[in-house]
């Protein structure tokens, strides 16, 4: 990372503003910032509404920074000019979250808290995150990782008798029939609707993400060929990028695209085996029934 604005002689330290990829702020930003502030006497953070939630035990002041694009890279959105940003904060220290943060992939100096508090009337057996990202200029990736909808509607339909409910951007994901409709839901809910819930389930996501630090077991899928950075994919859902040992189940076999059928099963096998209670966390699986991924 860049610290060439971090000298130490000011006492407030401005973190921001983070408008990148969802996950890569879960787990390679929030966490860290947290840790810093413990060294200034005021911590400013700006980011996206949304995320202010994430910010709430130790910033002094969060301010929304709100760009209509989620066309995103690592820590940055485009068509945003972070160095001309940053230009009126020349007298503070400034964390600046932009590509330059390289370094800060490679550092573990961070902390973390649990996100949501369990509430029995938002608990469900099974809560989906059907990511429906449309094409982005220069940047098709996302939308090819898009698991299709009829695998969506095949799934759910398969899960008759469970009380599943759908999580999101209402634009960017898809609500299969007959599931209970939570996008658009503010953070603060989403965490809480995770947290009482037995199983979070989707392909890799910011939202997969969020349910590792919200302690709820979660199976998904991912591509084997997914190797660079801390391990590959599979490996910081089971490892690098679970603080908490959350249960997850990550699925490799058939790539980014599975059965729905080979997802229902696993599905099953985590909702089995997961004992569960309002009153508190989902408790961990057995250490021998979490593979580091399915191959």
């Amino acid at each position: 990372m860049d610290f060439s604005r971090i000298s130490g002689a000011s006492d407030r330290l401005i973190a921001g503003p983070f408008l990148g990829e969802f996950g890569w702020e879960l787990m390679q930003w929030q966490g860290f910032v947290r840790h810093l502030s413990r060294f200034y006497k005021t911590t400013v953070v700006y980011g996206r509404k949304s995320s202010e939630y994430f910010y709430r035990d130790f910033a002094s002041e969060f301010h929304a920074v709100e760009i209509d694009s989620w066309d995103t890279d690592f820590y940055e959105v485009y068509r945003f000019d972070y160095q001309k940003w940053a230009e009126p904060f020349q007298s503070c220290d400034l964390l600046l979250a932009n590509n330059d943060c390289h370094a800060l992939r490679d550092t573990f100096n961070q902390e973390f808290i649990k996100f949501g508090r369990p509430s029995l009337g938002r608990s469900y057996d099974v809560v989906i995150h059907a990511r429906a990202i449309p094409n982005l200029e220069g940047n098709k990736a996302k939308s090819s990782r898009n698991w299709p909808t009829g695998h969506w509607d095949e799934l759910c339909r398969s899960l008759k008798g469970f009380k599943i409910a759908a999580v999101g951007i209402p634009e960017l994901s898809y609500l299969p029939e007959g599931v209970v409709d939570l996008r658009g839901i503010d953070t603060e809910s989403l965490c809480s609707v995770l947290a009482s819930s037995r199983a979070c389930v989707g392909p890799s996501s910011g939202v997969m993400h969020l349910a590792t630090l919200c302690g709820t077991p979660h199976v998904v899928w991912t591509s084997r060929d997914f190797t660079w950075g801390f391990g590959g994919t599979a490996y910081r859902y089971t490892r690098s990028w679970n603080p908490f040992a959350t249960p997850a189940v990550v699925l490799t076999e058939m790539g980014i695209m599975p059965s729905a059928e080979y997802v229902r099963e696993n599905i099953i096998k985590i909702l089995e085996i997961t004992r569960w209670s309002p009153r508190r966390r989902p408790l961990r699986l057995p250490h021998s029934l979490i593979p580091k991924y399915r191959a």
